[in-house]
């Protein structure tokens, strides 16, 4: 299986995970352009992806109450946890699989 290919599946994965939460959620970042060219234009040339971190933005200033925070949902699954070295606990990076690049 190809490296995009991989990175796919795991973004969809991770969009899995956060299916009850995605209602407030917005997808920022790296993926936004390929999320768009791949499955909105079907623009077959634009097959790249910028980085394999997936960013969220929230949207509105109305959002469900959730028993769980996404912090405490996706600790509960099986990603792991990194801190960036900033003298203090948050920042934190909660990753898959794979190496963090």
């Amino acid at each position: 299986m190809n490296d995009l290919k991989q990175l796919e599946l795991l973004f969809f994965e991770v969009l899995e995970d956060l299916k009850d939460y995605l209602d407030d959620l917005t997808l920022v970042g790296g993926w936004l352009p390929y999320v768009y060219s791949r499955f909105l234009w079907n623009n077959l040339s634009a097959q790249t992806v910028k980085t394999v971190d997936i960013d969220f933005g929230f949207g509105g200033n109305k959002t469900k109450v959730y028993s769980k925070t996404i912090f405490e949902l996706l600790s509960s699954l099986d990603y792991k946890e990194r801190h960036l070295q900033m003298d203090r606990m948050y920042p934190v990076v909660l990753y898959k699989q794979g190496k963090i690049p």
